[in-house]
């Protein structure tokens, strides 16, 4: 039996467990935490820094694993150096650093005319001031080594730029940071798995970002919409430019998550990285919505077995919706309504942070990691997902005091 090294085992990374035991693998997970639940599920788990290149390679060797992956992490850079050093399927370092650097990543979408903010970046309030003369505000503040909108800030004048680079550079571990020039427009998030040289997109759906104002200056997505509402032709364009920043980023082997925005009628590349997507975007919206399951295919790839693509083929389409509960702010008394709103005819899944405890203090939140739950529902009709989705968030009650 092949074994699979899966980085990270936390509730993301749960099912990749779940799918790779169907599929007849072996799992060794990792995580720092202890309590993560794809630690029990696994068939040997160790409790290790996943970002450690070096101790992970250890691991792989006592075992003989046969594969290395992670689902929902921005670790590329760490899975394919341990790849490289284990002789393992998977990126190539050059590649997964371009993926995962912001600044990297966007010059070589500059280089390679993928159509992209403009934009400069600094390591210092200093640097950042001498550079954007020819800019125009609003600008977004944003730092190079992380995700999950963590530090990802808009800038409305001049003088903010100082406190707004202390906060920024707070979620950075390389003190350096990318401004672009702010776009506003529709939003669209991909998923693709490239396959032979081959990119297959098998996820698209329009990202929601109704609470902008609510949230300013972070900007705080409110769930997918699964179908998009953009136009044969608009999805084309935005297909075309999302194969195009893949094969300009050299990204060969994997998956590419990529995050796009129409601006002026015209698809610009946000984002493109070499993982799959959070937020149950990946193992649950998409399948939701047309039955492609893109995880086994990676897990398959990843241990160096041919890919059934059968697991690719739309098997149907339906609407698939995804809204994020946003309570108040304050000291969280109870949640109420959970069971009775998953008996509502729709509702695929209603998920509450388990690390939000009762009593604990709920602050303002300013990036995607905060979000304290969602709801995932489904139809057959796009309008009646949507207010499904709406009036479980507001059944489900969080008492505050």
């Amino acid at each position: 039996m092949k074994k699979l090294l899966l980085l990270g085992a936390g509730i993301e990374q749960k099912i990749v467990i779940e799918y790779a035991h169907e599929l007849n693998f072996e799992v060794i997970a990792i995580d720092s935490n202890s309590d993560a639940p794809g630690l029990k599920i696994s068939d040997i788990s160790i409790i290790e820094d996943i970002t450690n290149v070096e101790k992970i390679c250890e691991i792989a060797q006592k075992y003989s694993v046969n594969g290395i992956m992670t689902h929902a992490v921005e670790i590329p850079h760490i899975v394919s150096r341990v790849a490289q050093k284990m002789n393992l399927p998977g990126l190539s370092p050059e590649i997964a650093d371009i993926a995962t650097n912001k600044k990297m990543r966007i010059e070589c979408f500059q280089k390679n005319k993928i159509p992209s903010p403009k934009f400069v970046y600094g390591s210092s309030v200093e640097e950042i001031l001498e550079k954007i003369t020819n800019f125009d505000f609003p600008l977004v503040m944003k730092p190079i080594d992380n995700a999950g909108s963590r530090g990802v800030i808009k800038i409305e004048k001049i003088d903010d730029i100082s406190k707004i680079y202390d906060e920024c550079t707070s979620f950075s571990k390389t003190k350096t940071v990318l401004i672009e020039e702010f776009l506003s427009g529709p939003q669209i998030s991909t998923e693709s798995i490239i396959i032979n040289n081959k990119i297959i997109t098998t996820g698209f759906a329009d990202r929601n970002y109704d609470m902008n104002k609510k949230f300013s200056p972070y900007f705080i997505e409110n769930g997918h919409t699964i179908p998009s509402i953009l136009s044969s032709k608009e999805k084309n364009e935005v297909i075309k430019v999302v194969e195009n920043s893949i094969k300009a980023i050299g990204i060969n082997f994997g998956v590419a998550k990529g995050d796009i925005i129409i601006d002026n009628g015209y698809p610009k590349v946000l984002e493109m990285a070499a993982r799959t997507s959070g937020g149950r975007f990946a193992s649950d919206m998409v399948p939701l919505s047309n039955g492609v399951n893109i995880l086994k295919p990676l897990i398959q790839m990843s241990l160096g077995e041919n890919v059934d693509m059968d697991f690719l083929k739309p098997k149907f389409s339906k609407a698939a919706v995804q809204r994020f509960f946003f309570p108040p702010i304050g000291k969280l008394k109870s949640v109420n309504g959970i069971e009775e709103s998953m008996k509502i005819p729709g509702v695929y899944d209603i998920f509450i942070n388990p690390n939000i405890k009762i009593n604990d203090e709920l602050k303002p939140i300013t990036n995607h990691a905060e979000r304290i739950g969602h709801v995932i529902t489904s139809d057959d009709k796009i309008e009646k997902a949507i207010t499904i989705a709406e009036n479980v968030i507001n059944k489900v009650r969080f008492e505050i005091s």
